[in-house]
């Protein structure tokens, strides 16, 4: 786990797919592909003297705002690749940083943009980060996607598919669900026959609020497009969690609703 020599803003893990990474398709998760760049993300924010201890002793801490991940090819289980990820630029509150996957041939197998806020543990507000970040060095140009992750309509509610507790399992080192688990839930939503005969390609995300250990969670799902999907979660008082576009490229057979 190190920087690439000559390219120290670019962080590079090397990256074993392990059974509990994949799913029945023996395809790693994109819930998987999001938490191997946290994984990642938070390790290289610890080089760089910006991490969760540092930005911890000052009563601040880094939230994933929004994320954009596209799959060309999502590794398999037993497979080797590398996960390749740097800081970009700061954009008003938002600090941005891109990743991408490849295997041994140097081919991408996905690629992502995010972006990110630094709030105050106390008040919960966004921080400047003209000073938290001052002699930071971004790759500005080096865009993966060629785009920022967007901010995504609030104009559904959709369908209510199911709802969940959140407990133990859920909760991360910032006692707030996981952003990963958002993802499996979403997953979730789609019967196991749609998941046979579809492969997830492009999933963006909007994280707006954070949920507490007690909290009731509904997922609802609704139509966005030809092969696209719109997802809205919800806390029980009716505050939104997040919400995100799911695009599907069909495999075989006849198309399932979800």
């Amino acid at each position: 786990m190190n920087s690439v020599p000559g390219e120290t803003s670019i962080w590079t893990e090397p990256l074993k797919i392990r059974s509990y990474d994949v799913d029945f398709t023996r395809r790693a998760t994109s819930a998987s592909l999001c938490r191997y760049f946290l994984e990642a993300a938070w390790n290289h924010a610890e080089a760089l003297g910006v991490g969760f201890q540092h930005l911890g002793r000052q009563g601040k801490f880094w939230v994933l705002s929004r994320l954009r991940i596209e799959v060309r090819r999502a590794p398999e289980w037993g497979s080797e690749a590398r996960l390749q990820t740097w800081p970009r630029a700061t954009k008003a509150l938002f600090a941005m940083r891109d990743f991408k996957v490849t295997d041994d041939t140097e081919t991408t197998l996905a690629a992502g943009s995010s972006a990110w806020l630094v709030l105050d543990a106390t008040s919960k507000r966004p921080q400047r980060l003209n000073v938290l970040l001052a002699g930071l060095a971004g790759l500005d140009g080096k865009a993966v996607l060629g785009r920022d992750p967007e901010k995504l309509a609030d104009d559904q509610e959709g369908d209510e598919v199911f709802c969940v507790k959140v407990r133990y399992a859920d909760i991360d080192v910032n006692r707030h669900v996981n952003s990963g688990r958002y993802i499996e839930w979403m997953l979730d939503a789609y019967p196991l026959e749609f998941h046979r005969q579809h492969l997830l390609r492009v999933l963006e995300i909007n994280f707006l609020s954070e949920t507490l250990e007690g909290e009731v969670v509904s997922v609802r799902t609704w139509e966005a497009g030809a092969g696209a999907y719109g997802h809205s979660l919800r806390k029980s008082g009716g505050g939104e969690i997040c919400r995100a576009r799911l695009e599907w490229e069909e495999t075989r057979g006849p198309k399932s609703s979800a």
